[in-house]
């Protein structure tokens, strides 16, 4: 008796992971990072994810430009820090 053909099996394809993402670091906020730290905005280490010393760099400098403090990213901040450094965020 002869053994029947072996099943090959397809690899699957890579789940999502919505987790993963929200925690990965963004090329923006990164972006951000490191125009608020290149002038002057707090000691901030550029990772790419949002933590508390970005939010206290992101108020600081919404204060300094007289913007309502949010702490956040929103359009008008970055608005504001690209139209400052003279260079894009993204």
């Amino acid at each position: 008796m002869q053994a029947s053909a072996a099943t090959v099996s397809s690899p699957q394809p890579a789940r999502r992971d919505p987790i993963a993402e929200l925690i990965a670091p963004s090329p923006r906020v990164l972006a951000i990072q490191r125009a608020l730290a290149d002038f002057g905005y707090g000691q901030i280490k550029p990772t790419g994810n949002f933590d508390a010393a970005t939010r206290v760099a992101i108020e600081k400098f919404e204060r300094d430009r007289k913007l309502p403090v949010t702490g956040q990213i929103s359009e008008r901040f970055v608005r504001e820090l690209s139209a400052m450094t003279g260079r894009p965020l993204e």
